[in-house]
């Protein structure tokens, strides 16, 4: 006779948490530091980055805030600084890469008037 299988629906409320904190308990003694470091990043990541609509923006926002603290404004600064810098950057290299367009486009104008 075979044995019949346990389902979740077969427990109580507290005893599938009880399974569950087993579970997340044992699971995260068995990760070594590497396979921590990941899956934190993985759950961090998904857990900030995939934010939708102002109430879950607005969480991930208060959690960010609550991480850094009195240095909040200041990550906020460096980030604005950081992407003006870069902002600027590919600016001036789109305007060199026009410039050199346009000298090119002009020497063509003038190889050409001298072919008449």
């Amino acid at each position: 006779m075979a044995k019949k299988q346990i389902n979740y629906s077969d427990l109580s409320t507290q005893e599938l948490d009880l399974l569950k904190e087993k579970y997340i308990d044992l699971k995260v003694k068995s990760m070594n530091n590497n396979d921590l470091r990941v899956f934190a990043i993985e759950n961090i990541s998904l857990q900030i980055k995939n934010t939708i609509g102002n109430d879950e923006e607005l969480e991930a926002w208060c959690e960010m805030e609550d991480f850094f603290k009195d240095e909040f404004d200041t990550a906020i600064r460096d980030i604005q600084l950081q992407m003006k810098s870069k902002n600027d950057h590919n600016y001036n290299k789109s305007n060199e890469v026009i410039k050199s367009e346009s000298e090119e486009k002009e020497e063509n104008k003038k190889i050409d008037m001298w072919e008449d």
